[in-house]
């Protein structure tokens, strides 16, 4: 045990447990900044309902059903998970932000482990996204989205597992990129192809050849369709074992690469 970290853990506290402290109180700060600053949540709630109203109750009547399934009740699981990742990526924005206007140096001095900043900014977005599906979810009956109690817990522990992999994405971009504004322009760059090209808002297996390849290579196609998978009961494109693999192993990998950039 280094000094460094032997110091950030109190008399009769295990260096497991400092961590973990230090972890939680973390996650209570960036909460607590959502709660203080109620305009942001505000925008995400806006920018729900203009999916719902143009791509779920727009279309609906336009759009035949899918498998059987109402287009409004069918895309509805892909435009929680616009709002999912959007939270997710987002965690990367504020961390840069946190790092170029002085706060997260403030933290980096403290005698805790460098990895428990970013957890703690992953464990705060998993939070938030769990609420905030659990909401969702709890209005999806006017749109045609009958849940039973498995399929509402699976729904929302499926969003949580995909917020905390795009938000250890987010993160390690943060590391990756130096200034925050040069890192708010890439991640505008990219958040549309990445959205709109995971079939969140259309059937991706009706999808042209060339946009096909473009769909499968997306992460977020495999967290659209997990999601398909718990909450509506027909089969979606992939297996269920296909999402969770390739999730997994993109939190794996990133957050193997994150741990390397921010140390120990």
């Amino acid at each position: 045990m280094t000094a460094r970290t032997a110091a950030a853990v109190p008399a009769g506290e295990t260096v497991p447990a400092g961590s973990a402290r230090a972890t939680r109180i973390i996650a209570q700060r960036d909460l607590c900044r959502q709660v203080r600053h109620p305009g942001a949540l505000a925008a995400q709630a806006v920018q729900m309902l203009f999916f719902v109203l143009v791509y779920a109750v727009g279309f609906d009547g336009m759009i035949a059903p899918v498998d059987g399934v109402a287009f409004s009740a069918y895309v509805y699981p892909g435009i929680i998970a616009v709002q999912v990742v959007t939270a997710g990526i987002g965690s990367g924005l504020t961390y840069a932000w946190d790092r170029d206007h002085g706060v997260l140096r403030e933290m980096l001095v403290a005698p805790v482990p460098r990895i428990c900043l970013p957890l703690g900014k992953v464990a705060a977005t998993v939070t938030l996204v769990a609420t905030q599906t659990a909401a969702m979810l709890a209005v999806a009956p006017l749109l045609g989205l009958r849940l039973s109690a498995a399929s509402f817990a699976a729904g929302v522990g499926g969003y949580a597992a995909a917020a905390a992999v795009f938000s250890v994405i987010g993160l390690l971009l943060a590391t990756l990129i130096a200034s925050a504004r040069t890192l708010q322009a890439t991640v505008q760059v990219g958040m549309y192809p990445l959205l709109f090209l995971s079939g969140s808002v259309f059937d991706p297996e009706q999808a042209p050849s060339w946009l096909a390849v473009a769909v499968a290579i997306n992460p977020m196609t495999y967290a659209v369709d997990l999601a398909r998978h718990a909450l509506l009961a027909t089969p979606s494109g992939h297996p269920v074992w296909v999402d969770v693999l390739v999730l997994g192993g993109l939190l794996a990998g990133a957050g193997a690469a994150l741990r390397a950039r921010v140390g120990s």
